[in-house]
């Protein structure tokens, strides 16, 4: 989830998210690597890869919480990639 605790307690908005996979078949800045404290070490949160969840529903596993050294890097990145300062 990329979008907040107090955003995602109102249950008419979607849930923004961005997906993560094993593996990126191009490394480039669109992706940061998880981490040995993040779950699914390795893996790759995919930047370009935003969605809306409209069925909460549909959300039920939870396969726990990136770092917060996780969470600042992809902060970063989307920062770079949004130019924004």
């Amino acid at each position: 989830m990329i979008s907040n605790d107090e955003y995602n307690s109102v249950v008419e908005l979607a849930i923004w998210a961005l997906t993560i996979v094993r593996e990126v078949p191009h490394p480039n800045q669109l992706a940061v690597r998880l981490t040995e404290t993040d779950p699914l070490t390795g893996a790759f949160v995919r930047l370009h890869s935003v969605v809306q969840v409209l069925d909460r529903i549909a959300l039920r596993d939870n396969l726990g919480y990136v770092s917060h050294a996780t969470m600042n890097a992809i902060e970063a990145a989307l920062r770079e990639f949004l130019e924004l300062p």
